[in-house]
């Protein structure tokens, strides 16, 4: 894979001509947005396939697999425009293999029941796992939804895995981490809990579940241990799947930027896998900086493997980007989300260069606007091809299981593009 970095005077075509590809094949890989005004710093990944089709009058996906040998779903992954549409143009060329052998990966995906979808449909070929919000658990252990039916049919007519996630906020504190499976309950209440939510999953067709735990201490951590021991042996009898979710909690102290080291070994051995999501460092009402640092990351990671098995992590990527306001009335920086293309099309749309910081791998740009006469200036932090690939690759140099996204209400076509090209993506019960 090349990963060419947009420089001044570059155009679409001049590209193409230099790398011997169509403006059109690096467009739709990239999901290029801006390609009649490309931004100095803008990231174009370059991929070619190892073996192309043409298609023939009378030709379908099925009937191309049949004859090629490459499944249905690899077909979609490698051909995403083909999601929206039922019908193939003959003499158009499909992508059959890449040369994808930097791994075995799984990928989980973690999505909400008002998805657009389109997107969902040209998302789950590239997914183990999807992993849906709408289930949260009060204190007393009152567990409340939404109508999550299409998106767990849908995803096993890909054969993707639905999980429930089950997130419980106290209401009270948004500061405090999960707050029944971090509070002390009876024997009793468990039990009357648990049954519920398995009951309910069985009847969704849920394979497993994903607790959303924020903020462990090594004061809630035991406590976690005994509900999460006891949830466990529920779930295993009726073989379904266990997850948690942590954010690990970052300071910003006087010798540096550091995680707040929690002895996650005593939980590990009672799940299936942990998602460690890394986000709360750049986010909306955070300092200003990239959403996933990797200098970081790898920090959390050395660590979080003396812990945990690495077969069983997760790795989290947010793709969300944020655009923060720097004059703040108030003194604080406050941001507003938007996805990487969003990021791109901005820049492109206030004449900014790209620039990108080698030690967090991640690209910004800073720009100014007017608001009652007063400038504003802002700086922008999001994805682009290259801080993928090396998020991609902290999970083959670990030898994690996978990544978990967050979140994919957006497709991001450039990232999936890297992802299916390089690495083998395999089901949610294949081994790594």
């Amino acid at each position: 894979m090349t990963i060419y970095v947009v420089q001044p005077g570059d155009t679409i075509y001049s590209i193409a001509e230099a790398y011997k590809v169509s403006p059109e094949t690096l467009i739709r890989d990239n999901g290029i947005v801006n390609y009649n005004n490309l931004v100095v710093g803008q990231t174009i990944a370059i991929v070619y396939p190892l073996e192309v089709y043409t298609v023939m009058p009378g030709d379908s996906l099925y009937s191309i697999a049949a004859s090629t040998g490459v499944s249905p779903l690899v077909l979609l992954r490698n051909n995403p425009q083909l999601s929206a549409r039922s019908y193939l143009y003959p003499g158009e060329q499909l992508a059959l293999r890449y040369d994808n052998n930097k791994g075995r990966l799984k990928t989980n995906g973690f999505v909400y029941p008002f998805i657009d979808q389109a997107i969902l449909k040209k998302t789950l070929p590239y997914l183990s796992f999807l992993t849906i919000f709408g289930y949260s658990l009060s204190p007393d252990g009152t567990l409340t939804g939404n109508d999550d039916d299409p998106l767990i049919n849908m995803a096993k007519l890909y054969g993707v895995a639905p999980i429930m996630v089950l997130s419980s906020y106290n209401s009270a504190d948004s500061n405090t981490s999960n707050s029944y499976f971090t509070q002390i309950n009876s024997e009793e209440t468990n039990r009357i809990t648990f049954t519920a939510i398995i009951a309910k999953m069985i009847e969704k067709g849920y394979l497993g579940i994903n607790i959303y735990v924020q903020k462990v201490t090594e004061e809630t951590l035991n406590i976690l241990r005994i509900n999460l021991s006891s949830f466990s042996s529920f779930l295993k009898e009726q073989g379904l799947l266990i997850m948690l979710t942590l954010t690990p909690e970052i300071f910003d102290l006087p010798q540096g930027i550091t995680y707040l080291n929690v002895d996650y070994s005593i939980i590990a051995e009672l799940v299936d896998y942990i998602l460690l999501l890394s986000y709360n460092w750049g986010y909306t009402y955070g300092p200003p900086a990239a959403v996933t640092q990797v200098n970081i990351v790898r920090r959390n990671l050395d660590y979080a493997i003396t812990q945990i098995p690495s077969q069983k992590i997760f790795l989290g990527v947010p793709i969300i980007g944020y655009d923060w306001n720097l004059t703040s009335q108030n003194g604080y920086a406050t941001a507003n989300a938007l996805t990487s293309d969003a990021a791109v099309l901005l820049a492109a749309d206030v004449g900014a260069n790209i620039q990108f910081d080698y030690e967090a791998m991640a690209p910004y740009f800073t720009y100014t606007s007017r608001d009652n006469n007063i400038d504003i200036n802002h700086i922008v932090w999001f994805k682009d091809a290259r801080s993928i690939d090396v998020l991609f690759g902290l999970i083959q140099e670990y030898s994690l299981s996978g990544s978990a996204i967050w979140n994919i209400m957006h497709f991001f076509t450039q990232m999936w593009f890297i992802v299916n090209t390089q690495y083998e993506i395999i089901g949610p019960f294949d081994n790594i």
